[in-house]
């Protein structure tokens, strides 16, 4: 065996003894994943992987020609699952990424794979993800819009069903705000390992422990930061508000499913 073959043995002897448990964590944008998948890749720094919004968005734009941005934002998420499965094919232990949940994915590899992910309380998330976007103008994701201007565009409300687009394994014409999305979306979730809160890290850790046989510390990373510019919860009106909790009113429904009080 040569020298390369060797090194491979010796760090599948390594993982099996200090981390077996293969895993894919859905890391869904402003809730947390950016702390949690660097803190996980560290403990399994010797198998593991990530899928990158932008360079994914970028190659798929550059495959096809294409610029009609809003469109690829959708289609892209077809990359991300056969990237997703490229890595499970090719035994990468740990695989932290922003890829959508993929049925395909889930009924060929559950057996061998533990699925967790962690959510936000959804207005919270949705501020902070416009926030993001917004002091992002190189991203694909930039939202050039002042907030209540964009809270009257299509794009806030595919935000506001994040979580449905996210883990309900539709396709791109399908209607995230549907009845029957959010019962795919919760279903989907109901039948993972872990699914964990932001307001709850030392619970989330403590599952992980229990799923992935690994401790875990997580530090807090990819904060934004816009001063007097950013929108928060407490500067919002009433009517402001009340708009915002209609746009999320789907991931509402999915938090509330998954976390019921």
């Amino acid at each position: 065996m040569d020298l390369i073959g060797r090194a491979r043995r010796v760090n599948q002897a390594m993982l099996n003894r200090l981390a077996p448990q293969r895993f894919v964590f859905h890391h869904v944008p402003k809730c947390g994943g950016t702390s949690v998948g660097r803190a996980l890749r560290m403990r399994y720094l010797s198998s593991q992987a990530t899928v990158k919004p932008e360079a994914s968005f970028r190659a798929l734009q550059t495959f096809t020609g294409r610029t009609d941005t809003e469109r690829l934002m959708l289609e892209v998420n077809d990359l991300r699952k056969q990237m997703l499965l490229y890595l499970m094919f090719d035994d990468v232990r740990c695989i932290s990424s922003h890829v959508p949940f993929s049925s395909a994915a889930h009924a060929q590899f559950r057996d061998s794979y533990s699925f967790i992910t962690l959510l936000r309380e959804p207005v919270s998330r949705f501020l902070s993800h416009y926030n993001w976007s917004r002091n992002r103008p190189d991203s694909h994701g930039h939202i050039s819009d002042e907030f209540d201007v964009f809270l009257t565009t299509q794009r806030a409300r595919a935000m506001g069903a994040e979580f449905v687009e996210i883990f309900a394994d539709l396709s791109a014409e399908a209607n995230l705000r549907a009845p029957e999305a959010i019962d795919r979306a919760v279903q989907h979730l109901e039948g993972f390992d872990l699914v964990g809160r932001l307001d709850d890290l030392d619970g989330f850790a403590h599952g992980i422990r229990q799923v992935l046989g690994v401790r875990v510390r997580f530090k807090h990373e990819n904060k934004t930061s816009l001063g007097a510019s950013k929108v928060t919860r407490a500067g919002l009106t009433d009517a402001q508000l009340a708009l915002v909790r209609d746009i999320c009113a789907p991931d509402i429904q999915v938090w509330n499913r998954i976390f019921p009080s």
